[in-house]
This record gives C-alpha cells, structure tokens and sequence, in this order.
C-alpha cells in the first residue's frame, strides 16, 4: 500500500514537471508564448478609493467589524458592508493594482502591489492613505521568481518571467520567447 502511494507521488511529480506536449524545448529553441508588458507610469502604483465594482476575479476575504475586504484578483480589494448579514452590500473599492494578497491589523491594510509591499491606513476606507511601500519586497533574488499578478491569457503557453526593474507590468504580448530566456510554462 505504502509503495503505491509512494509510486503514484512520484508519477505525480514527473507530470507536474512536464513541458508541452510532455517534452522540454532544447537551449535558444523558439517556442510561441508570452511576454510581459511594461509601463514607467508611476501613477499606476497610486492607491485609490473607487465606487464599488463587480466581483469577477475573487480572491481571500478578510473580515474587520462590520467590513469584509475581498480581493479582486491583480485590480485590489472590494469593501462589503456585512452590518445586516442577511444583505451583504458592496459599497467600495480600493484600487491596488498587481494585488492578490492582504491582511489587516488594526487599521493597516497590509497587500502586495506586484513585487512591492504596500501599508494602507484604512481608518477611513474612502479615503485611503498609503502609509509605506517597500518596493520589490516580493521579488527574489534571482531572475527566477516570475509570479505575476496578472494570469498569462492562455493555458498550455510559455512566458517570459517578470521582470520589475524593467517597469510595472501591464499585460502580456505574444511574442516568440527563447528556452534560455527565464520562462515558465503555464499549465
């Protein structure tokens, strides 16, 4: 029984670790895939209050008093009124962009905006202030951590890694991109 389990581990992780078509391209090849889009617009980084918006791309919840703060996957967090549980309102949004992660201790919003760390006084959620950033608080010290907080567009694609000193990332563009290039395969 123990050596089924370990056997079906194994196979589990040699699949995980498989590229298209169960082959991995050979150096300098050229595959199709994707390439991130930068910008140098600073104001892209700004935290804002917004009206609310639909929920489309759901994250974690986090629940303080009579809020729940929800994020929306790489746009930032909805605000929700839970004061009558029974109707659940939707009444904000704070702009975050590249966010996917949040906590809340007292007052602060702690969130990621891609690579930066962000600390977010919401005493006043409609008017929230950006305490601190620390930038790049999230990118490793290789060329390899290429998380992004916006998904490749295509399943089964290749992508080039992010890369933050190069700009804030804005999108993805297919483009020709090289095995020796940093890349992942998306699955």
């Amino acid at each position: 029984m123990i050596r089924n389990i370990l056997l079906a581990l194994l196979l589990a992780s040699f699949l995980s670790a498989c590229w298209k078509f169960g082959r991995r391209p050979e150096p300098r090849e050229s595959v199709m895939g994707y390439r991130p889009v930068y910008s140098n617009d600073l104001s892209l980084l700004n935290v804002t209050a917004e009206a609310p918006k639909p929920v489309t791309k759901a994250g974690k919840i986090y629940v303080l008093g009579d809020f729940i703060f929800q994020n929306e996957l790489g746009e930032g967090i909805h605000v929700l009124d839970k004061t009558d549980p029974n109707k659940v309102k939707n009444i904000g949004f704070i702009k975050i962009l590249g966010n996917t992660e949040m906590s809340i201790k007292g007052t602060f919003l702690y969130a990621n905006s891609y690579f930066d760390l962000v600390v977010v006084d919401i005493s006043n959620w409609e008017n929230p202030t950006e305490v601190k950033r620390v930038k790049n608080a999230f990118f490793g010290a290789t060329m390899r951590n290429y998380q992004s907080a916006i998904p490749v567009p295509e399943k089964n694609a290749y992508a080039v890694c992010v890369n933050p000193t190069l700009g804030i990332q804005t999108g993805w563009k297919k483009d020709t991109v090289h095995f020796s290039d940093c890349y992942f395969f998306n699955p």
